[in-house]
Protein backbone atom coordinates (compact mmCIF):
# COMPACT_ATOMS: atom_id res chain seq x y z
CA UNK A 1 0.00 0.00 0.00
CA UNK A 2 1.72 3.17 -0.85
CA UNK A 3 0.74 6.72 0.57
CA UNK A 4 -1.77 7.15 -1.66
CA UNK A 5 -4.20 4.60 -1.54
CA UNK A 6 -3.38 4.84 2.56
CA UNK A 7 -4.65 8.62 2.46
CA UNK A 8 -7.10 7.28 0.11
CA UNK A 9 -8.17 4.65 2.82
CA UNK A 10 -8.59 6.82 5.30
CA UNK A 11 -11.14 9.65 3.91
CA UNK A 12 -7.15 11.59 2.45
CA UNK A 13 -6.79 13.05 5.84
CA UNK A 14 -8.48 16.14 5.53
CA UNK A 15 -7.09 16.86 2.90
CA UNK A 16 -8.25 18.01 -0.57
CA UNK A 17 -7.60 15.85 -3.84
CA UNK A 18 -8.71 17.67 -7.23
CA UNK A 19 -9.43 15.24 -9.81
CA UNK A 20 -7.82 17.08 -13.03
CA UNK A 21 -4.28 17.24 -10.25
CA UNK A 22 -4.93 13.61 -9.99
CA UNK A 23 -4.76 13.36 -13.83
CA UNK A 24 -1.90 15.37 -14.17
CA UNK A 25 -0.35 13.48 -11.00
CA UNK A 26 -0.75 10.30 -12.82
CA UNK A 27 1.27 11.67 -15.87
CA UNK A 28 3.97 13.05 -14.37
CA UNK A 29 6.97 10.97 -12.81
CA UNK A 30 10.15 12.11 -11.41
CA UNK A 31 12.84 10.25 -9.84
CA UNK A 32 11.76 7.60 -7.52
CA UNK A 33 11.23 9.14 -4.22
CA UNK A 34 13.04 8.66 -1.49
CA UNK A 35 12.23 6.90 1.63
CA UNK A 36 13.45 7.29 4.86
CA UNK A 37 12.34 6.00 8.31
CA UNK A 38 14.11 7.97 11.02
CA UNK A 39 15.37 6.62 14.54
CA UNK A 40 12.28 8.49 16.48
CA UNK A 41 9.70 6.92 14.38
CA UNK A 42 8.72 9.83 11.59
CA UNK A 43 8.77 8.40 8.18
CA UNK A 44 9.89 10.57 5.28
CA UNK A 45 8.96 10.57 1.20
CA UNK A 46 10.91 13.38 -0.29
CA UNK A 47 12.04 13.88 -4.12
CA UNK A 48 12.54 16.87 -6.27
CA UNK A 49 9.64 17.27 -8.96
CA UNK A 50 10.02 19.97 -11.70
CA UNK A 51 13.12 21.68 -9.66
CA UNK A 52 9.86 21.35 -6.70
CA UNK A 53 11.71 20.07 -3.46
CA UNK A 54 8.50 17.31 -2.49
CA UNK A 55 7.85 16.19 0.88
CA UNK A 56 5.64 13.89 2.98
CA UNK A 57 6.51 13.68 6.57
CA UNK A 58 4.41 10.81 9.01
CA UNK A 59 4.80 11.10 12.72
CA UNK A 60 2.61 8.26 14.60
CA UNK A 61 1.35 9.57 17.64
CA UNK A 62 -0.17 6.20 19.21
CA UNK A 63 -2.96 5.17 16.72
CA UNK A 64 -2.95 8.23 14.94
CA UNK A 65 -0.59 9.96 12.92
CA UNK A 66 0.54 13.66 12.24
CA UNK A 67 1.04 14.34 8.57
CA UNK A 68 2.99 17.22 7.30
CA UNK A 69 3.09 17.94 3.08
CA UNK A 70 5.47 20.76 1.64
CA UNK A 71 6.19 21.60 -1.96
CA UNK A 72 7.67 24.46 -2.80
CA UNK A 73 5.95 24.98 -6.06
CA UNK A 74 3.76 28.45 -6.41
CA UNK A 75 0.31 25.65 -6.71
CA UNK A 76 0.92 24.45 -2.97
CA UNK A 77 3.06 27.30 -1.32
CA UNK A 78 1.19 29.85 -2.52
CA UNK A 79 -2.50 28.73 -2.21
CA UNK A 80 -2.79 24.88 -1.88
CA UNK A 81 -1.40 24.72 2.07
CA UNK A 82 -3.93 27.59 2.61
CA UNK A 83 -6.89 25.24 1.40
CA UNK A 84 -5.69 21.75 2.00
CA UNK A 85 -5.68 21.00 -1.41
CA UNK A 86 -2.96 18.89 -2.85
CA UNK A 87 -0.82 19.99 -5.92
CA UNK A 88 -0.01 18.01 -8.52
CA UNK A 89 3.88 16.67 -6.87
CA UNK A 90 2.60 16.15 -3.49
CA UNK A 91 -0.10 13.32 -5.26
CA UNK A 92 2.77 11.82 -7.51
CA UNK A 93 4.81 11.71 -5.33
CA UNK A 94 2.40 10.16 -2.89
CA UNK A 95 1.35 7.98 -5.78
CA UNK A 96 5.32 6.62 -6.49
CA UNK A 97 5.90 6.17 -2.99
CA UNK A 98 6.14 2.18 -3.54
CA UNK A 99 5.13 0.13 -0.71
CA UNK A 100 5.53 2.50 2.16
CA UNK A 101 3.80 0.19 4.77
CA UNK A 102 5.91 -2.69 3.99
CA UNK A 103 9.05 -0.79 4.24
CA UNK A 104 8.32 1.10 7.30
CA UNK A 105 6.75 -0.14 11.10
CA UNK A 106 3.74 2.66 10.00
CA UNK A 107 0.44 0.50 10.03
CA UNK A 108 -2.60 1.67 8.03
CA UNK A 109 -4.77 2.99 10.65
CA UNK A 110 -8.42 3.65 10.64
CA UNK A 111 -8.69 6.91 13.01
CA UNK A 112 -8.63 9.91 11.94
CA UNK A 113 -5.76 11.60 10.81
CA UNK A 114 -4.30 14.25 14.03
CA UNK A 115 -3.72 17.67 12.57
CA UNK A 116 -1.05 20.46 14.29
CA UNK A 117 -3.64 21.99 17.08
CA UNK A 118 -4.28 25.63 16.19
CA UNK A 119 -1.79 26.57 19.29
CA UNK A 120 1.03 25.04 17.46
CA UNK A 121 0.12 26.85 14.78
CA UNK A 122 -0.06 29.85 16.74
CA UNK A 123 3.51 29.78 17.95
CA UNK A 124 4.99 29.53 14.49
CA UNK A 125 3.08 32.16 13.44
CA UNK A 126 3.98 34.54 16.81
CA UNK A 127 7.61 34.18 15.66
CA UNK A 128 7.07 35.98 12.14
CA UNK A 129 7.00 39.67 11.60
CA UNK A 130 3.94 41.50 11.32
CA UNK A 131 5.06 42.63 7.39
CA UNK A 132 4.80 38.16 6.85
CA UNK A 133 1.50 38.35 8.43
CA UNK A 134 -0.04 40.74 6.49
CA UNK A 135 1.25 39.70 3.26
CA UNK A 136 0.33 36.22 4.53
CA UNK A 137 -3.66 37.02 5.15
CA UNK A 138 -3.56 38.93 1.72
CA UNK A 139 -2.50 35.79 0.09
CA UNK A 140 -4.90 33.65 1.95
CA UNK A 141 -7.65 36.67 0.71
CA UNK A 142 -6.49 35.90 -2.99
CA UNK A 143 -6.15 32.46 -3.22
CA UNK A 144 -9.47 32.34 -2.14
CA UNK A 145 -11.03 34.90 -4.86
CA UNK A 146 -8.65 32.26 -7.17
CA UNK A 147 -10.79 29.32 -5.99
CA UNK A 148 -13.69 31.06 -6.72
CA UNK A 149 -12.63 31.73 -10.34
CA UNK A 150 -12.12 28.19 -10.85
CA UNK A 151 -15.12 26.82 -9.66
CA UNK A 152 -17.08 28.94 -12.50
CA UNK A 153 -14.15 27.69 -14.74
CA UNK A 154 -14.96 24.38 -14.13
CA UNK A 155 -18.47 24.94 -14.42
CA UNK A 156 -17.86 26.38 -18.02
CA UNK A 157 -18.31 29.86 -17.73
CA UNK A 158 -16.89 32.87 -17.94
CA UNK A 159 -16.13 34.96 -14.51
CA UNK A 160 -16.40 38.25 -14.39
CA UNK A 161 -14.39 39.87 -11.75
CA UNK A 162 -16.06 43.53 -10.44
CA UNK A 163 -14.07 45.45 -7.93
CA UNK A 164 -11.68 48.59 -7.53
CA UNK A 165 -7.90 48.52 -8.84
CA UNK A 166 -5.71 46.93 -5.81
CA UNK A 167 -8.12 44.26 -4.60
CA UNK A 168 -6.12 41.13 -6.07
CA UNK A 169 -7.66 40.55 -9.24
CA UNK A 170 -4.75 39.83 -11.19
CA UNK A 171 -2.75 38.10 -8.91
CA UNK A 172 -5.21 35.71 -8.42
CA UNK A 173 -5.96 35.09 -12.31
CA UNK A 174 -2.52 34.79 -12.17
CA UNK A 175 -2.70 31.93 -9.76
CA UNK A 176 -5.09 30.36 -11.90
CA UNK A 177 -3.04 29.74 -14.61
CA UNK A 178 -0.65 28.10 -12.89
CA UNK A 179 -3.05 26.00 -11.24
CA UNK A 180 -4.34 25.01 -14.35
CA UNK A 181 -1.18 24.76 -15.88
CA UNK A 182 -2.21 27.58 -19.00
CA UNK A 183 -0.52 30.00 -20.76
CA UNK A 184 -1.46 33.44 -19.31
CA UNK A 185 -2.36 36.07 -21.69
CA UNK A 186 -3.39 39.41 -20.26
CA UNK A 187 -5.02 42.41 -21.80
CA UNK A 188 -6.10 45.94 -20.58
CA UNK A 189 -8.77 47.86 -22.21
CA UNK A 190 -8.80 51.03 -23.45
CA UNK A 191 -11.15 53.04 -25.41
CA UNK A 192 -8.55 53.66 -28.03
CA UNK A 193 -8.38 49.63 -28.68
CA UNK A 194 -10.55 48.65 -31.79
CA UNK A 195 -11.04 44.86 -32.83
CA UNK A 196 -8.93 44.82 -35.24
CA UNK A 197 -5.92 45.90 -32.57
CA UNK A 198 -7.36 42.80 -30.50
CA UNK A 199 -7.50 40.28 -32.73
CA UNK A 200 -5.18 41.08 -35.32
CA UNK A 201 -4.08 42.55 -38.47
CA UNK A 202 -2.86 41.79 -41.64
CA UNK A 203 0.07 44.49 -43.61
CA UNK A 204 -0.35 44.76 -47.22
CA UNK A 205 2.75 43.07 -47.49
CA UNK A 206 1.23 39.69 -46.21
CA UNK A 207 2.86 39.91 -42.96
CA UNK A 208 0.18 39.42 -39.76
CA UNK A 209 0.97 40.61 -36.94
CA UNK A 210 -1.95 39.21 -33.98
CA UNK A 211 -3.35 41.03 -31.18
CA UNK A 212 -3.78 39.33 -27.93
CA UNK A 213 -7.00 37.67 -28.95
CA UNK A 214 -5.04 35.97 -32.13
CA UNK A 215 -1.99 34.94 -30.20
CA UNK A 216 -4.49 33.09 -27.38
CA UNK A 217 -6.41 31.69 -30.28
CA UNK A 218 -3.92 30.73 -32.67
CA UNK A 219 -1.80 29.24 -29.85
CA UNK A 220 -4.74 27.12 -28.25
CA UNK A 221 -5.58 25.93 -31.68
CA UNK A 222 -1.67 25.05 -33.21
CA UNK A 223 -0.03 24.43 -29.62
CA UNK A 224 -3.21 22.13 -27.97
CA UNK A 225 -2.60 23.69 -25.42
CA UNK A 226 -4.38 25.18 -22.53
CA UNK A 227 -5.00 29.32 -22.41
CA UNK A 228 -6.29 31.40 -20.30
CA UNK A 229 -7.20 34.43 -21.79
CA UNK A 230 -7.61 37.49 -19.18
CA UNK A 231 -9.17 41.03 -20.28
CA UNK A 232 -8.79 43.36 -17.42
CA UNK A 233 -10.59 46.99 -17.30
CA UNK A 234 -13.22 45.33 -19.98
CA UNK A 235 -16.12 47.97 -19.42
CA UNK A 236 -13.05 50.66 -20.95
CA UNK A 237 -13.44 48.76 -24.24
CA UNK A 238 -15.32 51.23 -26.63
CA UNK A 239 -18.60 49.48 -27.76
CA UNK A 240 -17.22 47.85 -31.22
CA UNK A 241 -14.62 46.42 -29.30
CA UNK A 242 -16.65 45.33 -26.55
CA UNK A 243 -18.95 43.44 -29.01
CA UNK A 244 -16.27 41.81 -31.30
CA UNK A 245 -15.02 40.36 -27.75
CA UNK A 246 -18.95 39.34 -26.64
CA UNK A 247 -19.04 36.60 -29.91
CA UNK A 248 -15.72 34.43 -27.83
CA UNK A 249 -17.50 34.36 -24.78
CA UNK A 250 -20.55 32.17 -26.07
CA UNK A 251 -18.72 28.79 -27.60
CA UNK A 252 -20.07 27.68 -30.95
CA UNK A 253 -21.83 23.98 -30.81
CA UNK A 254 -19.79 21.37 -32.79
CA UNK A 255 -22.84 21.48 -35.33
CA UNK A 256 -22.51 25.01 -36.22
CA UNK A 257 -18.70 24.88 -36.46
CA UNK A 258 -19.16 22.40 -39.33
CA UNK A 259 -21.75 24.53 -41.18
CA UNK A 260 -18.60 27.60 -41.01
CA UNK A 261 -16.74 24.85 -42.60
CA UNK A 262 -14.43 24.58 -39.81
CA UNK A 263 -13.04 21.26 -39.09
CA UNK A 264 -13.29 20.41 -35.64
CA UNK A 265 -15.40 17.76 -33.78
CA UNK A 266 -16.27 19.91 -30.84
CA UNK A 267 -17.51 23.31 -29.87
CA UNK A 268 -14.83 26.62 -30.53
CA UNK A 269 -14.80 29.79 -29.43
CA UNK A 270 -14.21 32.42 -33.20
CA UNK A 271 -14.22 35.72 -33.56
CA UNK A 272 -13.30 37.92 -36.49
CA UNK A 273 -11.62 41.22 -37.65
CA UNK A 274 -12.07 43.50 -40.78
CA UNK A 275 -8.21 43.45 -41.62
CA UNK A 276 -7.04 40.04 -40.46
CA UNK A 277 -10.29 37.49 -40.99
CA UNK A 278 -11.96 35.23 -39.02
CA UNK A 279 -10.40 33.08 -36.25
CA UNK A 280 -11.20 30.52 -33.67
CA UNK A 281 -9.91 27.96 -31.33
CA UNK A 282 -11.11 24.78 -29.38
CA UNK A 283 -13.46 26.08 -26.82
CA UNK A 284 -11.95 23.72 -24.26
CA UNK A 285 -8.74 24.94 -24.80
CA UNK A 286 -9.51 28.78 -24.28
CA UNK A 287 -10.40 29.60 -20.74
CA UNK A 288 -11.37 32.96 -20.51
CA UNK A 289 -11.98 35.81 -17.45
CA UNK A 290 -12.96 39.21 -16.70
CA UNK A 291 -12.56 41.69 -14.62
CA UNK A 292 -13.65 45.64 -14.51
CA UNK A 293 -13.95 48.66 -11.89
CA UNK A 294 -17.61 48.39 -10.95
CA UNK A 295 -17.90 52.06 -10.21
CA UNK A 296 -17.18 53.25 -14.05
CA UNK A 297 -18.52 52.02 -16.96
CA UNK A 298 -22.55 50.39 -16.81
CA UNK A 299 -22.10 46.97 -18.19
CA UNK A 300 -23.88 45.78 -21.32
CA UNK A 301 -27.24 43.05 -19.91
CA UNK A 302 -25.74 41.49 -23.11
CA UNK A 303 -22.46 40.86 -21.44
CA UNK A 304 -23.37 40.13 -17.59
CA UNK A 305 -25.79 37.25 -19.09
CA UNK A 306 -22.95 35.74 -21.19
CA UNK A 307 -20.81 35.68 -17.57
CA UNK A 308 -20.56 34.95 -13.84
CA UNK A 309 -20.22 38.13 -11.98
CA UNK A 310 -17.85 37.74 -9.00
CA UNK A 311 -17.87 41.14 -6.58
CA UNK A 312 -14.27 41.38 -5.36
CA UNK A 313 -13.82 43.15 -2.20
CA UNK A 314 -11.81 43.88 0.74
CA UNK A 315 -11.40 41.11 2.90
CA UNK A 316 -11.27 42.33 6.37
CA UNK A 317 -9.21 39.67 8.30
CA UNK A 318 -6.28 41.98 6.27
CA UNK A 319 -7.85 44.84 8.37
CA UNK A 320 -7.77 43.08 11.14
CA UNK A 321 -3.63 43.13 11.91
CA UNK A 322 -3.81 46.86 12.07
CA UNK A 323 -4.66 49.25 14.69
CA UNK A 324 -7.87 51.06 15.52
CA UNK A 325 -6.52 54.08 13.26
CA UNK A 326 -5.20 52.35 10.34
CA UNK A 327 -8.72 49.90 9.85
CA UNK A 328 -10.93 53.38 10.36
CA UNK A 329 -8.52 54.50 7.51
CA UNK A 330 -8.63 51.41 5.50
CA UNK A 331 -12.81 51.08 5.68
CA UNK A 332 -13.13 54.87 4.82
CA UNK A 333 -10.92 54.65 1.72
CA UNK A 334 -13.40 51.99 0.55
CA UNK A 335 -16.74 53.26 1.52
CA UNK A 336 -15.63 56.69 -0.32
CA UNK A 337 -14.15 54.47 -3.48
CA UNK A 338 -17.75 52.69 -3.92
CA UNK A 339 -19.65 55.37 -3.22
CA UNK A 340 -17.43 57.78 -5.81
CA UNK A 341 -16.14 60.48 -3.50
CA UNK A 342 -12.77 59.03 -3.50
CA UNK A 343 -10.40 57.82 -6.54
CA UNK A 344 -8.90 55.08 -5.32
CA UNK A 345 -9.09 53.03 -2.20
CA UNK A 346 -5.84 51.73 0.08
CA UNK A 347 -4.64 49.07 -1.72
CA UNK A 348 -3.21 45.29 -0.79
CA UNK A 349 -0.20 46.44 -2.20
CA UNK A 350 -0.05 49.26 0.12
CA UNK A 351 -0.68 47.39 3.24
CA UNK A 352 1.81 44.53 1.93
CA UNK A 353 4.21 47.13 2.40
CA UNK A 354 3.33 47.86 6.48
CA UNK A 355 6.05 47.78 9.00
CA UNK A 356 4.18 47.37 12.21
CA UNK A 357 -0.01 47.88 12.93
CA UNK A 358 0.03 51.90 13.02
CA UNK A 359 3.07 52.54 10.65
CA UNK A 360 2.50 55.94 9.50
CA UNK A 361 3.91 56.11 5.96
CA UNK A 362 0.73 53.92 4.74
CA UNK A 363 -1.56 56.75 5.78
CA UNK A 364 1.25 59.11 4.34
CA UNK A 365 1.55 58.01 0.67
CA UNK A 366 -1.97 56.97 0.55
CA UNK A 367 -3.01 61.16 1.48
CA UNK A 368 0.13 62.06 -1.32
CA UNK A 369 -1.45 59.67 -3.95
CA UNK A 370 -5.33 61.19 -3.24
CA UNK A 371 -3.50 65.10 -3.37
CA UNK A 372 -2.19 63.94 -6.60
CA UNK A 373 -5.65 62.54 -8.04
CA UNK A 374 -7.86 65.12 -6.34
CA UNK A 375 -7.12 67.15 -3.24
CA UNK A 376 -10.77 67.97 -2.09
CA UNK A 377 -11.11 64.51 -2.01
CA UNK A 378 -7.64 63.83 0.00
CA UNK A 379 -8.58 67.07 3.01
CA UNK A 380 -12.82 65.44 2.99
CA UNK A 381 -10.73 62.32 3.91
CA UNK A 382 -8.36 63.35 6.52
CA UNK A 383 -11.31 65.67 7.96
CA UNK A 384 -13.53 62.31 7.85
CA UNK A 385 -10.80 60.22 10.05
CA UNK A 386 -10.02 63.44 11.94
CA UNK A 387 -13.65 62.98 13.35
CA UNK A 388 -13.46 59.12 13.45
CA UNK A 389 -10.72 59.94 15.92
CA UNK A 390 -11.92 62.25 17.89
CA UNK A 391 -15.49 60.35 18.34
CA UNK A 392 -13.54 57.31 19.93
Amino acid sequence: MNLYEWLKANQFAGFKVDQARLKRANDIRAAQPNVESKPNGDTVVETTMHSYAVRWEITPRGDDAIIRPSCTCPDWADRGRYSNLLCKHLLSTAIHSGDLFAATSLKPISADIVFPTKEEKQSVEQVEDFNECVRREISKAVSSLAENVLAVLKEGYVPFLLGPTGVGKTSAIRQVALATQSLLIEHAGADSFTDSDLVGVEMPSGKRMPGPIGNALTHAREMDEPVLLFLDEFLRYNSRAQESLMRLLLPIPAEITRVMGISHDGAIRATSAPFWGDEWAPAESVSIVLAANPWGNVPDPALVRRTVPIMVGFDNSVAGLFSQKTRAAIDLSWKGTADGSLPLPIEYGELARAQSADDPAILSRYTNRLMALDPAAAKGFETLLGNLGAKS
